[in-house]
């Protein structure tokens, strides 16, 4: 299985390699409305992403469009 392909199949992931699948930096995610951030679970001091990064940039895409 490709690095991609194991990427999709993921059913969450750690911010920094979340962010790094995305192509942003974290200092981006911290600053993002929360309006625009991806759907995360908080499991003790850790937040867990549980929205695919092309899921989630799908999202943006749609949102700029109806905006």
């Amino acid at each position: 299985m490709s690095k991609s392909e194991n990427a999709t199949a993921r059913a969450g992931w750690d911010i920094p390699s979340w962010c790094d699948a995305c192509g942003f930096s974290r200092a981006k995610y911290y600053t993002l409305p929360a309006e625009m951030r991806p759907r995360a679970l908080k499991l003790g001091t850790r937040h867990i992403v549980i929205e695919p990064p092309a899921q989630y940039l799908s999202r943006l895409a749609d949102a700029q469009e109806t905006a």
